[in-house]
């Protein structure tokens, strides 16, 4: 899991398995970094497998960040991810970009004042 800053949205690119065993250990840095209040959180998923338990995850991650009134989107870069994402209608109910670039803009798009 790397982390970098864009202005203020915090993008956690995550690589590998993100399955039963990994999972919890993941969220738990997610929600920490989400506890912090950043302008945004984008979750790019760069992983070589997802399973059900990481789509629950997320679906529970949107819902804090709404609640905590922080931008968030998800990037799926690998099938691995868009395929679950896709074949569960989630991308119907989560905020998916097409890159990270595109979820950053996304965000502050929605936190300008006005």
């Amino acid at each position: 899991m790397q982390t970098s800053d864009h202005d203020g949205v915090l993008v956690v690119a995550i690589s590998g398995e993100l399955d039963m065993i990994s999972v919890d250990a993941v969220g738990t840095a997610l929600f920490e970094h989400l506890a912090k209040q950043p302008d945004g959180l984008v979750v790019e998923l760069a992983v070589d497998f997802m399973g059900s338990s990481a789509l629950s995850m997320l679906l529970e991650l949107h819902g804090r960040a709404q609640h905590e009134k922080v931008g968030f989107a998800i990037v799926a870069t690998a099938v691995a991810a868009a395929r679950p994402l896709m074949a569960s209608a989630l991308t119907q109910v989560l905020p998916v970009a097409q890159s990270v670039d595109e979820a950053v803009k996304s965000i502050q798009e929605e936190r300008k004042p006005g």
